[in-house]
């Protein structure tokens, strides 16, 4: 389609329409019947390829259709099985959200999240069979007023070609729908894990009207693994996700501090008890202690018993969050670097039960460590 430059009594100018000009007796362009049948045709080309039927009265329909006609284009060049998009992500530092709570006194509170953040999301171009992958950037929002004393998930989906964030209703235990997207202010069921075409950001639980609803934050990451090497004195943080139903942990010093005892512990606070078996397998000895850590105090992940051991710890936890707890089970293994037998090492196996506050879902899990030299932590949630 072109300008009617073939045609001399259009009237052109420059090639282009021109209005008349009364004051100066210059005609305006014509409009030949052929181009302006012509123009209208190609628009209702692109209105029929988009599946749509003309209507003189909508004034909206060249851009459904452009739309549409994009959405199959998709499908043909970009689109991809469901299950093979990736999982959706945000780009922060550590994969999640910033989202601020606040408080309504007739109601259990409202979340909201900043302008600005980017997310990254499969977004269906044939219904329940292909997709793409989006790149948004978030408006701010707010949600509206929540009920008090309940569980909600926020939850993003792309609706309309745009990233929409919702709350819904649900426990942390709900499975994915087929259809792999929750229910915009679902009363139910949308606790579940993300999706390629719905992310999990956040558990919010509301208590009473008037209270600051608790907000659990959601990594959203291909690989929920964490390693840091650690010297000196200190405390590092394992990250902690609600949907993390187990974990794995590895901490060893190849190391060994030349004058000092190394010891790497949780934290004091929420353990319930423990208990563990100590073996020497040259000697063979053993002793069963019942209580490895009393109710409260901190918990040994390894200690070296003597300058120049070398020690590795394999941790595995499983994590009941609706009771907020955690199962440990613990196998140490030492060694004194530079001894030619058997006869200094030692085999620990150890188990206790812990719980864990609020607050670890934001900060992590602490661990204290003391003369460490090199000491390696590899940690893993297993979603």
């Amino acid at each position: 389609m072109d300008y009617p430059k073939s045609v001399p009594s259009a009237g052109l100018v420059n090639g282009k329409f021109i209005d008349e000009n009364p004051l100066t007796g210059t005609p305006g362009s014509l409009i030949p019947a052929d181009w302006g049948n012509g123009v209208t045709q190609e628009i209702i080309n692109v209105i029929k390829a988009g599946d749509l039927t003309p209507d003189e009265k909508k004034y909206d329909q060249l851009l459904q259709a452009i739309q549409s006609v994009s959405a199959k284009g998709w499908n043909q060049d970009l689109a991809l099985p469901l299950a093979a998009l990736p999982l959706p992500t945000v780009a922060t530092t550590d994969a999640r959200m910033p989202i601020t709570p606040a408080a309504a006194s007739t109601s259990g509170g409202r979340v909201s999240v900043p302008a600005g953040v980017y997310v990254s999301i499969g977004q269906e171009v044939l219904a329940g069979q292909l997709g793409r992958s989006r790149t948004f950037t978030t408006q701010a929002w707010s949600s509206a007023d929540l009920l008090p004393s309940s569980g909600y998930f926020l939850r993003a989906q792309v609706v309309g070609g745009a990233l929409t964030f919702y709350m819904q209703r649900g426990t942390i235990y709900d499975a994915a729908p087929e259809g792999l997207k929750g229910t915009v202010n679902g009363a139910a069921g949308g606790g579940f894990q993300s999706t390629p075409l719905d992310i999990c950001l956040a558990w919010v639980v509301t208590a009473g009207p008037g209270s600051v609803p608790i907000v659990r934050p959601i990594y959203n990451r291909n690989r929920l693994s964490w390693t840091q090497v650690v010297n000196g004195n200190g405390v590092v943080y394992l990250p902690l996700d609600p949907h993390a139903r187990a974990a794995r942990l590895v901490v060893g010093n190849p190391t060994p501090h030349p004058t000092g005892i190394t010891s790497v512990s949780f934290a004091p606070g929420g353990w319930l008890g423990g208990n563990y078996c100590y073996l020497n397998p040259t000697v063979a000895t053993s002793n069963n202690w019942d209580g490895w850590s009393t109710a409260g105090a901190a918990a040994l992940i390894f200690s070296s018993n003597v300058v120049s051991d070398t020690t590795v710890s394999t941790l595995t936890a499983s994590f009941d969050h609706a009771e907020l707890r955690s199962l440990w089970q613990v196998y140490q293994a030492e060694h004194t670097l530079g001894a030619g037998t058997a006869a200094s090492d030692e085999l620990l196996f150890s188990m206790g039960l812990k719980s864990f506050a609020q607050t670890d879902y934001s900060n992590g899990i602490a661990i204290n460590f003391t003369a460490a030299v090199n000491v390696n932590l590899a940690w893993e949630l297993i979603r």
